[in-house]
């Protein structure tokens, strides 16, 4: 998954983008936060992306980035 297809999900569910520095993003949703790095053409990895998911988990749910 690329960042631009994280960012399009994240603001599907309401997730608001409050900062970039750099190529780094930060990404709040409720009281929840996230950074997601912005690199064009670039797949996140693996590891990351479940990093992300569990930091939104508390405000999106469990498994919502399986979710079709």
């Amino acid at each position: 998954m690329t960042a631009k297809d994280l960012r399009r999900l994240l603001r599907s569910f309401g997730c608001v983008e409050t900062r970039q520095r750099g190529s780094h993003l930060r990404i709040e949703c409720g009281r929840c936060v996230t950074t997601v790095p912005v690199h064009a053409g670039e797949d996140i990895g693996p590891g990351l992306l479940r990093r992300i998911e569990r930091d939104l988990e508390a405000c999106l749910g469990k498994g919502w980035l399986k979710k079709p």
